[in-house]
């Protein structure tokens, strides 16, 4: 059991270490390693964030439709991505670079990208009726 404790303990100093080994680096890899965890634990906030941005920025009708294959091509990207990224997120690969491989980086970021919001035609006036004549 002491053992055990022990191999614990340094392991997670070591892991530590390791992904703090540059200053330069660090940030991008748990950059990298924070959007991998994103996307695993909250890939699901994909479905509801997609919709609401393709009703936002096309309408409802295509929002509800077109959106919701979107939204499950998002969640699925979303998903693999992030197991991929936490994999990776020691390691500057691939391009020598930790950037993220999907806009918005995170899942919850979707809910404030709206592009202009469609514009709303004018109510029609209805003009005066006509004066009887006398």
């Amino acid at each position: 059991m002491k053992l055990s404790r022990f191999l614990l303990i340094v392991g997670v100093v070591a892991a530590s270490v390791w992904l703090s080994a540059s200053p330069a680096q660090a940030e991008g890899r748990m950059d990298k390693l924070k959007r991998g965890l994103a996307g695993m634990a909250c890939g699901g906030v994909e479905v509801p964030a997609t919709l609401c941005e393709e009703c936002r920025n096309e309408g409802w009708p295509m929002g509800i439709s077109v959106g919701f294959f979107k939204a499950v091509g998002n969640f699925a990207a979303r998903e693999v991505l992030g197991v991929f990224e936490f994999v990776t997120a020691p390691f500057p690969w691939p391009d020598d670079q930790y950037k993220p491989y999907m806009e918005p980086a995170y899942p919850w970021d979707r809910f404030s990208s709206v592009k202009e919001p469609l514009p709303v035609p004018p109510q029609p006036t209805i003009p005066p009726a006509p004066k009887p004549a006398k």
